[in-house]
């Protein structure tokens, strides 16, 4: 009976810890000069609001593995279609950076991401404060 008993033990602890997902991590980082606005730029992720963020700060989102959907723009509780997207496959366990720049335009302001490596980043983040979501 304790035989049985300790191999149904093993099958259950063993389902369980496949049955974890595990998450890939999205470091949004804002880190302009005096020239960017102030208001801080609304961060979606597939078209769901996760976020404010600042000049000078950064934010850290868990996303489930498969493509995703990011998009940031100036205002507004729902993703716009005009609003700068970018696409990533998320793999779980690895971490992903997108900067947001700030650029001026003639007629009209733009918010663009950029995919930055972890070299970059670890330059980036002493100088950024993070935002709790």
């Amino acid at each position: 009976m304790n035989k049985i008993l300790s191999v149904f033990l093993v099958i259950l602890v063993s389902n369980s810890l496949y049955s974890q997902e595990k998450n890939g991590k999205v470091y949004f980082m804002r880190s302009e000069g005096f020239q960017a606005p102030a208001a801080p730029f609304n961060l979606f992720i597939d078209h769901k609001l996760v976020g404010r963020l600042n000049n000078k700060r950064f934010s850290i989102h868990d996303v489930k593995p498969g493509n995703h959907t990011f998009s940031i723009q100036f205002a507004g509780k729902k993703s716009s279609e005009k609003a700068e997207k970018i696409e990533e496959k998320i793999e779980d366990g690895k971490t992903y950076y997108l900067q947001v720049n700030f650029q001026h335009g003639f007629f009209k302001n733009k918010l663009h991401f950029k995919e930055v490596d972890e070299n970059a980043a670890t330059k980036l983040l002493p100088g950024l404060k993070q935002v709790k979501t």
